[in-house]
């Protein structure tokens, strides 16, 4: 009976991959899961369109390089338990946290550089298994297989008429999806990839007419806003996994690369002592490729940078294919306060995918709280601290339905605190 245990993890193993990712050409492929609630709202995108999301680093580690030119501090948690693919009661649980920290050393340079740091625990649980005595079907234990990582980014971010970023992510990965009685790390893997992205964000308006705008009341005034980004960015960079069990029989890891574009524009209002984001439209378009193939026989190697995405097809069109998805993600939001999203993808065994979801912002309040306060505490509110709470539909309308909720805080802009 104990191999039989062990088989029926790597059966479930095998259905997750499936189920989730349409992708059974490489192992681990829970590095492929977008934990982001906001992101996966949006399609699972993230490469090419910027985000304060903690988790924005896992699809770009540039967007570190980006969001640290104002984020000094941001933390991200699921507060309800996160169950995937509840639909079929299998005990499936995603867990995960993100944390990052930047810094803009503008003023202390005279060089508009920043740096930014962050950090991610992610952890899928395969449920409780139990573990029968080889000569019956007496129960002697249990085990909880997962698969869990930890994340190291970096990233760098210069804002000099356009903004340009580069990032690089280290992550330590195990995988223990059983074991054998008596052989406590006969299911258990370990290895090291690395990630790698840039991010470009060229602010169209600001560099044809920097003051720019349009008078809407005798002491308010409308500031247009335009902004084009494009992404790059390569995953799960490594040599290839072994489990202890099959000694010798290595896997090729999910390597992927993700390509696409973004546009944000929307206008601020914006008169003598307040400033708010009234509405913001952003929209993003990307393709990702995983670098794996099989001949024949089962022999697996990886593929060059690119080697199967077609640009026409696979993003301006947005046409997935047998070996490309490609994604949609829309964003509105409303005076920073409320946000809508909604995303699609198709291609590479993902028939009509539909995510969407929204948030509820902070910043509008503190803001609107400190036009009337008038005192230090809600000024300090308005400068410099954010609460975002996010519900997530991802799967949409079918069976394989999974909701999400994040709840993440901010701290921007603590440079002003020191002139």
């Amino acid at each position: 009976m104990k191999t039989t245990s062990f088989l029926s993890i790597l059966f479930l193993f095998n259905l997750f991959s499936i189920t989730n990712f349409a992708q059974g050409e490489a192992a681990v492929p829970f590095l492929l899961l977008n934990p982001s609630p906001s992101l996966s709202a949006m399609g699972a995108t993230g490469t090419a369109l910027p985000t304060e999301d903690p988790f924005g680093f896992h699809w770009n580690p540039a967007q570190l390089g980006l969001t640290s030119q104002t984020n000094n501090l941001s933390f991200i948690f699921y507060p309800s338990k996160l169950e995937w693919l509840p639909t079929f009661n299998l005990d499936l649980e995603l867990r995960a946290i993100a944390l990052n920290a930047g810094y803009n050393f503008k003023d202390l340079i005279g060089f508009p550089l920043s740096f930014g740091f962050g950090y991610s625990n992610v952890n899928f649980n395969y449920g409780t298994f139990v573990i029968t005595d080889p000569g019956g079907p007496d129960p002697i234990g249990t085990f909880e297989p997962e698969d869990y990582y930890h994340a190291y980014s970096f990233g760098l971010g210069v804002d000099y008429f356009v903004q340009l970023s580069i990032g690089y992510t280290i992550k330590d990965v195990t995988s223990e999806l059983g074991y054998l009685p008596g052989e406590e790390d006969s299911g258990r893997a370990e290895t090291t990839v690395n990630d790698f992205g840039i991010l470009l964000n060229v602010p169209v308006l600001k560099l044809i007419n920097d003051k720019m705008q349009v008078q809407v009341d005798e002491n308010l005034f409308a500031l247009p806003i335009f902004n084009f980004s494009m992404g790059y960015s390569k995953s799960n960079i490594g040599d290839r996994i072994d489990y202890n069990i099959f000694p010798g029989q290595s896997d090729p890891l999910p390597r992927m690369d993700r390509l696409g574009y973004g546009i944000s524009t929307g206008f601020d209002l914006v008169s003598d002592n307040f400033r708010i984001n009234a509405f913001n439209l952003s929209f993003t378009v990307e393709a990702d490729d995983i670098l794996v193939t099989r001949d024949s026989i089962g022999n697996s190697e990886y593929q060059s940078t690119l080697s199967d995405l077609k640009f026409w097809k696979n993003i301006v069109e947005i046409e997935g294919d047998d070996k490309i998805v490609s994604r949609t993600g829309t964003k509105l939001e409303f005076v920073e306060s409320v946000a809508l999203y909604f995303g699609h993808f198709s291609g590479r065994g993902f028939y009509s995918e539909i995510t969407n979801g929204y948030e509820l912002r902070a910043k509008g309040l503190f803001k609107l709280s400190a036009l009337w306060a008038k005192n230090s505490i809600t000024d300090f509110l308005r400068d410099h601290i954010d609460i975002i709470y996010y519900n997530t539909n991802y799967f949409e309308y079918d069976v394989t339905e999974t909701k999400m909720t994040g709840l993440a805080f901010y701290v921007h802009n603590l440079n002003e605190l020191f002139e």
